[in-house]
C-alpha cells in the first residue's frame, strides 16, 4: 500500500500525512499489505498495528482487522477508545526469579487508568506487548483476548508502532465457526485442485499411447498432485497448531521420527510418502475438542476423554473426502490402535492395523513423552524407551519398537526441528 493504493478502508493518520519519513511510511504500507493478505485467508486471529506519538497517551489504530473492529461494533476510528473502555482487567505472566513456575500479575481497570504510561514503557523497553485482556462487550458478554506484540520505534519521527495480533481465548468461545472457516476454505482447495487434476489426467489418458511427451505430462501432472496435497496438508497442519498452541511442533517432529522408523524398516518410497502426509495431520480431529480441554493443566474426566478419543474419527471423516493416492484417512483413524486390541476407535489388534499407523503410534508416544504438556513436565527420553520396550508385542509392534530402539541407542537419531523437549518448552 502506497500512497496511490490508498482505499476507504483506510483509517489511520501516517500514510495521510507528508510528515512523517519514507522509512515509516514504507514499512507501514507494506504491514498493512502484509496483514490485509492474512485477513483474506479467513484466519480467525484478528491482526493490528497501534501508533502512538512520543510520550502523548493517546493511540490510534493503522490497521485493524474488520473481525475485531466487528466484534466491537465500532467503527475503525473508534475502535482505540471503545477496546480501552471495554477492558475489566489485563494479565501478565512473568517467570519467577530462582523459582520453578510462572507468577500472574492481575490489573483491574482502575489500575489500567492510571497505568498505562508505565505499562506502555515497559512494551518498548523489552520490544514486545504479551497480555491477556478481559473484556466487556456489554449486555453480560465477557470475552478473554490474548494480546501478542511487536514495539517498533521511529526516532526519526518520535512514532512507535505496536504490531500485534489477538486472538480469543474464552472458555466460553465457540470455535466451531471460525474453524468452519478454514475447513471451507480447505474444502475448496481441495475441490479446485481435484476437479483440474482430474481435466489434466483426462486429457492425458486419451494421448496415453500417441508419444513420450504424453508420459511427461502425467509426470508433470502427478507433482501437481503431490504439490497440492502438501499445500493442503501444510494449511491444516498450520490450523491444528493455531488450535492447539501446546502441541506446536509435535507433528513434524513425530513425522521425522516415523520417516526415520519407516527407512530403518525398509518401507517403499511410496509408502514412507503416504506416512509423512499422515504424520502431518494425525491430529487433525482435534480441531473439534473444545481449547480449555486441550489446554487443560489437570487430569480429564470421563467425558473430556471421551471428546479426546474421538479426534482419530472426526480426522478420517475430514481426510476421507479428500482423493489422497495414500491411505492417509485410514492411518491416522488407527494411530491409537494397539497390538492388544485395547487401543481406539475401533479396537484392531495385530495385523489388522496398517503398518503405517503402527509405526505412527510408536512415533506419537516416544515423542509426546519427551514433550512438555500443560499437564506435566516432560518425561525423558529415557523413559519413552523404557515404555515402548516394556510393551514391545503388547501394545507396540514389536519390529517397530526395534527399529525405533536402534534409531536412538545406534544412531543417535535427532528431531530435524530440534529436541522435542527443548522446542515445546
Amino acid at each position: 500500500m502506497t500512497d496511490t493504493h490508498l482505499d476507504e478502508d483506510y483509517h489511520g493518520r501516517i500514510l495521510l500525512s507528508d510528515g512523517y519519513s519514507v522509512a515509516l511510511r514504507h514499512r507501514l504500507a507494506e504491514c498493512i499489505t502484509c496483514y490485509q493478505a492474512f485477513e483474506n485467508t479467513g484466519s480467525p486471529a484478528m491482526l493490528y498495528i497501534a501508533a502512538w506519538k512520543g510520550n502523548d497517551q493517546r493511540i490510534w489504530y493503522e490497521y485493524a482487522a474488520r473481525y475485531f473492529i466487528t466484534l466491537f461494533g465500532c467503527r475503525q476510528d473508534e475502535i482505540a477508545d471503545v477496546f480501552r473502555k471495554s477492558i475489566i482487567d489485563r494479565r501478565i505472566y512473568q517467570d519467577r526469579d530462582g523459582e520453578i513456575g510462572l507468577e500472574k500479575q492481575v490489573k483491574s481497570h482502575h489500575e489500567i487508568s492510571s497505568a498505562w504510561e508505565e505499562l506502555r514503557q515497559e512494551g518498548v523497553k523489552s520490544g514486545t506487548i504479551e497480555a491477556i485482556y478481559k473484556i466487556n462487550l456489554g449486555q453480560g458478554n465477557r470475552i478473554w483476548l490474548k494480546d501478542q506484540a511487536t514495539i517498533e520505534v521511529y526516532q526519526q519521527d518520535n512514532i512507535y508502532l505496536s504490531l500485534g495480533i489477538l486472538t480469543i481465548v474464552s472458555k466460553e468461545l465457540a470455535a466451531e465457526d471460525k474453524l468452519k472457516k478454514h475447513h471451507d476454505l480447505l474444502e475448496n482447495i481441495v475441490e479446485e485442485r481435484t476437479a483440474e487434476l482430474r481435466r489434466l489426467n483426462s486429457e492425458l489418458q486419451q494421448e496415453i499411447e500417441e508419444r513420450k511427451r504424453t508420459q511427461n505430462k502425467l509426470n508433470r501432472s502427478y507433482l501437481q498432485l503431490q504439490q497440492s496435497l502438501d499445500e493442503i496438508v501444510k494449511a491444516m497442519s498450520l490450523t491444528l497448531e493455531e488450535r492447539d498452541p501446546y502441541t506446536a511442533g509435535h507433528q513434524r517432529r513425530t513425522t521425522d521420527l516415523s520417516l526415520a522408523i519407516a527407512r530403518e524398516m525398509g518401507l517403499p518410497e511410496h509408502e514412507t510418502k503416504g506416512l509423512q502426509m499422515a504424520g502431518l495431520i494425525h491430529d487433525m480431529g482435534k480441531i473439534s475438542v473444545p481449547g480449555e480441554i486441550l489446554s487443560k493443566p489437570g487430569s480429564l474426566n470421563d467425558a473430556e476423554l471421551q471428546l479426546i478419543r474421538r479426534h482419530p474419527q472426526v480426522a478420517y471423516d475430514i481426510l476421507h473426502q479428500i482423493d489422497f493416492p495414500w491411505r492417509v484417512d485410514q492411518i491416522v483413524l488407527q494411530h491409537h490402535e494397539k497390538i492388544d486390541g485395547s487401543g481406539y476407535p475401533q479396537g484392531l489388534s495385530g495385523t489388522e492395523i496398517l503398518l503405517e499407523s503402527r509405526i505412527l503410534c510408536v512415533a506419537d508416544v516416544v515423542e509426546t513423552m519427551e514433550t512438555h504438556r500443560p499437564y506435566r513436565p516432560s518425561l525423558g527420553r529415557a523413559a519413552a524407551l523404557e515404555e515402548i520396550t516394556r510393551n514391545r508385542g503388547i501394545l507396540y509392534d514389536p519390529e517397530v519398537v526395534d527399529a525405533c530402539l536402534k534409531l536412538f541407542q545406534k544412531t543417535d537419531f535427532q528431531y530435524s526441528t530440534g529436541s522435542a523437549a527443548s522446542t515445546s518448552t
